[in-house]
């Protein structure tokens, strides 16, 4: 054996003894599985998709729920229009789902959104303060009005307060401190195609849940804000419609419109056990009347899910 082979064996063999040294000797990576668990605890109003594979509950056969839903609103006519979506499969039902109605407050989600999205273009970790302008006063929905001109606020407290308490003074507040650039990055990653009618942006009750898939799949903002604001419409304080139609410990991230005394809607996720789904309703009628049928709706729906 020549002198050089021998200088090859010898490097192999210290390379394979290395090697094995590594392998066994190295810190272990934990698994994907394991990771996993800690992902849901953090994220647990994200889909699972955007943290990785996990079961679910594979439903595709809605038919009875479908028929049930039908028959229940035919009475309704084009006074209500209902969108459901098995969000684990895609499947949908849809009563007058394509019918325009007037967006009102279901449009603060988008401009939370918004918000969260020039923080992120710019790279902003703290909070920033603003002083309330008399333009930006308005009495017609929630309380934040009361401060008055002058009142100093912050912006990640009028993003929570158009959330939670749907308050108009906060939404203005916001959006006038949010880049048109950061309205158009968002609305460039929904599917949905804007609007105009006399009493503002039209929407849909299907095209709606392009607004929600958006948070639920982090598509357009980073799962830390997609899953603050998720967290943020589980705490909001209307819930006397779509939540008054599940248990109480199941968790609804859901978003309240009102127009006058005769609109009313109720937009969100469920979030029964891997099984999560969307549910928008709307309702072309007095509140009694639109409670009364977004919680028959809504305890259909969920019955229907969980017992399957």
């Amino acid at each position: 054996m020549s002198k050089k082979l021998l200088i090859v064996i010898l490097f192999l063999l210290i390379s394979i003894v290395g090697n094995i040294y590594f392998v066994t000797n190295s810190p272990k990576v934990k698994s994907p599985s394991t990771d996993l668990g800690s992902l849901t605890n953090h994220y647990p109003y994200l889909s699972k998709r955007v943290l990785a594979e996990i079961p679910n509950d594979y439903l595709i056969n809605f038919l009875e729920l479908r028929k049930a839903l039908r028959l229940q609103t035919e009475e309704y006519k084009n006074t209500f229009a209902f969108y459901f979506e098995y969000l684990p499969t895609g499947s949908s039902i849809g009563v007058h789902e394509k019918a325009e109605f007037p967006a009102a407050s279901l449009l603060k989600v988008p401009v939370v959104m918004a918000y969260y999205h020039q923080k992120e273009r710019l790279k902003q970790e703290g909070d920033s303060t603003v002083k309330i302008r008399s333009d930006q006063i308005d009495n017609t929905f929630g309380t934040l009005w009361k401060k008055g001109p002058g009142a100093t606020v912050s912006l990640d407290e009028m993003a929570r307060l158009a959330i939670i308490e749907s308050d108009n003074t906060a939404a203005r507040v916001l959006t006038d401190n949010i880049d048109i650039k950061d309205f158009e990055a968002i609305y460039e990653g929904l599917d949905i195609e804007l609007k105009e009618g006399d009493a503002g942006v039209i929407l849909t009750a299907k095209n709606y849940s392009s607004i929600l898939k958006a948070l639920f799949f982090s598509s357009v903002i980073t799962r830390e804000h997609s899953q603050h604001i998720l967290e943020m419409m589980t705490r909001t304080i209307f819930n006397d419609k779509l939540p008054a139609g599940v248990p109480g410990d199941v968790k609804v991230a859901h978003k309240i419109g009102v127009l006058g005394e005769n609109l009313f809607m109720d937009c969100g996720i469920v979030y029964p056990v891997r099984r999560q789904y969307m549910l928008c309703m709307i309702s072309a009628t007095d509140e009694d009347v639109a409670r009364e049928r977004m919680v028959r709706m809504s305890k259909t729906t969920y019955d229907f899910v969980s017992t399957k």
